[in-house]
């Protein structure tokens, strides 16, 4: 069992996870002067909020809430962030990173919007009133402006036309507005990255989630390098989570000696961006199939090469100093996924990959005591 910090002891910080604790501890001194900020990259099991959910309310109910970044527009369908209420009207281009094909720039949202016309419009409504609003494009020669509606204010005319193409962050002050509208100017395209929603509690905590359904860490290699580490730059994570491998493990043709240096190679571009925070790798939750596998029961299997991906992201861990969650083991371990499918009430889908609303909870409240144990954080949120 993990030693548990007191209100008057502090155990050791868990191993990979030192900065993020020392960001947490100070926090809880209020020897901060901006919020937590965690990012959290992966697949389906995160491109919905029905497992980071627990993470995001168990941190906010201890900082407070400073706000999430989000994915531009309603890049796919369901798309619906808690706290926020999204609508996409007009003649809007989506673009997503999934498709081996993929092209154009792409930031860690994995997906980009474009637009021309001034009918192209993008609302927001938040349940809480926002402080600031981030806006990330791609810019060049021949984009436009973006429109950008502060509640009832005058739009703001946010120029992205540059002499070189790149990347574009602009950050905008708000006096307390939970209405927000963007839509080009007319005056050329407009790539849309992400933008990102800021509160004022302090310390607060900022957690960006953006995951892909049926991505797999290859989809990180067709995102813009430049665009990738001027994000994660401007961001300044404390505690960077990557949360893929199911998709992988059901690959039975799975070049293990490959992804272990995708998986590499993805951890040096975190670490290059962000040299001040803890990596996280989150080994797979279990599954299952009709087919070939392990046997379980009734014809469902577990596909062996989930352990295998497992144990790649455990010994990169281990030999580079990142911290290791199993979430195959935090089920109960292999044919978790079909017992979980079976109990009553369910906790996963009959398809033994996704998880039901009750399994994200729990899995997420594993992972928060794991992330957090050792952080010896004392504060409660403002308020």
């Amino acid at each position: 069992m993990t030693p548990r910090a007191s209100a008057d002891e502090c155990v050791p910080a868990i191993s990979g996870l030192e900065n993020f604790h020392a960001a947490v501890r100070d926090a809880g001194a209020g020897k901060r002067a901006r919020p937590l900020t965690v990012l959290h990259l992966g697949d389906s099991h995160i491109s919905l909020d029905g497992f980071t959910r627990g993470l995001r309310t168990a941190w906010q109910a201890r900082f407070g809430d400073a706000g999430r970044g989000l994915m531009p527009g309603v890049p796919f369908r369901y798309y619906a962030p808690d706290g926020y209420t999204l609508a996409m009207s007009g003649p809007w281009d989506v673009f997503s990173s999934l498709p081996a094909d993929a092209s154009g720039p792409f930031g860690i949202q994995g997906f980009r919007i474009e637009a021309s016309s001034r009918e192209a419009v993008i609302t927001l409504a938040s349940e809480t009133p926002l402080t600031g609003v981030e806006i990330e494009a791609h810019g060049g020669p021949e984009t436009g402006a973006i429109l950008l509606n502060l509640g009832e204010a005058a739009p703001l005319r946010l120029q992205t036309r540059q002499a070189e193409p790149g990347y574009i962050r602009f950050r905008v002050p708000a006096a307390n507005v939970r209405e927000v509208r963007l839509s080009p100017a007319g005056t050329g395209p407009v790539r849309l990255l992400g933008w990102a929603m800021l509160k004022s509690a302090m310390p607060g905590i900022r957690y960006d989630s953006h995951g892909i359904v049926a991505a797999t860490a290859a989809v990180t290699t067709r995102w813009d390098a430049a665009i990738v580490r001027a994000q994660i730059a401007a961001l300044k994570p404390d505690l960077v989570i990557l949360g893929y491998g199911t998709n992988e493990g059901f690959n039975n043709g799975l070049d293990m000696a490959a992804y272990r240096a995708l998986v590499e190679g993805l951890a040096d571009q975190v670490i290059q961006a962000a040299p001040g925070a803890s990596l996280a790798l989150l080994g797979p939750f279990d599954g299952a199939r009709q087919g070939s596998g392990e046997a379980c029961a009734d014809g469902w299997a577990t596909p062996p090469n989930l352990e295998a991906v497992r144990t790649v992201l455990r010994d990169v861990a281990a030999e580079r100093g990142f911290f290791f969650w199993d979430g195959g083991a935090a089920m109960g371990g292999r044919c978790a996924a079909d017992r979980w499918a079976r109990a009553d009430p369910p906790l996963m889908f009959a398809d033994r990959v996704h998880l039901r609303a009750s399994g994200g909870e729990l899995l997420a409240a594993s992972l928060h005591e794991a992330l957090m144990a050792g952080a010896c954080h004392g504060t409660d949120a403002p308020g």
